[in-house]
């Protein structure tokens, strides 16, 4: 009977040993388990907090560098208030062009913190533990904001001082459009007008050919005696009429020595003069020609 009740207890101490070392070893399997989730979750933390770190570090960088574009260009504002006219236009153009970059410069980096910030708080949710490891980042998102409004800010402020719209910029450039229409129209007035003014026209041929086409008409005679050849009265500049521009044309081809001016015009400022001892054909030469011209554009001359 002792024998029994031995063996009964010693049952029941190895079923209970089994037990205790069941739940012993159960507990050590769920806190390596634990512990392996938990050093997943610090692997994970640590490469994200390092991947945010790098892009803050980067986003430091390049908005300091925003910082000294925005000095420059505040120079650049500046000098815009010493130009004048079309030139401080173009000139206000490109410092405005300037600006609109490095605005959009520094709203990409307002995007880049708010997506830093939102990764930061999602780190502190996912454990409550990683809440004092993240201040610092908290700290430098915070801080570059803040440098991010200032330069929006400054950046507003230079816009305001440049003072240029795109209307403005638009209505500079159609005056300045305009104007230089005018400028190449006066020129092409001009320019006609002085083609016009250079332009004379000359015929020569025999008195009584010229006189039976209606060029030249005897004026002064009394009945069929005396009187001198003239330009008729209802003289017509024709096809028969040679055109010339009296700045280069300077000399007039003849056939004879023998001729006679009809139209109003100095016969002293020709050379040779009438029936010089000149070999036929010759050129007739024009002296002054502003003053030979300055009677009349048309010259008739005759030769006989």
């Amino acid at each position: 009977m002792k024998n029994r009740t031995l063996i009964f207890a010693f049952f029941i101490f190895a079923v209970v040993a089994l037990a205790i070392i069941g739940s012993l070893f159960r507990a050590r399997s769920d806190q390596a388990k634990k512990l392996e989730v938990q050093g997943r979750e610090l692997v994970a933390f640590s490469a994200e907090k390092d991947s945010i770190t790098q892009v803050l570090a980067d986003a430091t960088q390049s908005i300091n560098n925003v910082y000294n574009q925005v000095s420059n260009v505040a120079g650049a504002v500046a000098i815009s208030r010493t130009l004048e006219n079309i030139d401080n236009v173009n000139y206000k153009s490109e410092v405005a062009s300037k600006l609109v970059g490095i605005s959009e410069m520094v709203n990409s980096y307002k995007n880049q913190m708010k997506t830093a910030e939102s990764r930061v708080i999602s780190l502190k949710q996912r454990n409550a533990g990683f809440a004092q490891k993240v201040v610092v980042l908290e700290q430098t998102i915070k801080k570059l904001q803040e440098t991010i409004v200032q330069q929006e800010t400054r950046i507003t402020q230079l816009s305001d001082e440049l003072n240029i719209t795109r209307a403005e910029r638009d209505r500079y450039r159609a005056d300045a459009l305009a104007k230089a229409k005018s400028l190449l129209e006066k020129e092409k007035q001009l320019e006609a007008t002085t083609e016009e003014l250079n332009t004379a026209f000359f015929i020569i041929g025999k008195t009584d050919d010229l006189a039976k086409q209606g060029y030249i008409e005897k004026k002064g005679s009394v009945l069929i005696f005396g009187g001198a050849w003239k330009p008729s009265d209802s003289l017509k500049v024709d096809s028969n009429f040679q055109q010339i521009n009296i700045t280069k044309t300077l000399e007039l081809p003849m056939k004879s020595k023998f001729y006679r001016i009809v139209s109003a015009h100095d016969q002293r400022l020709l050379s040779p003069q009438p029936n010089a001892s000149e070999v036929s054909p010759y050129m007739l030469k024009i002296s002054k020609p502003e003053k030979f011209w300055s009677q009349s554009k048309i010259l008739i001359i005759t030769e006989d």
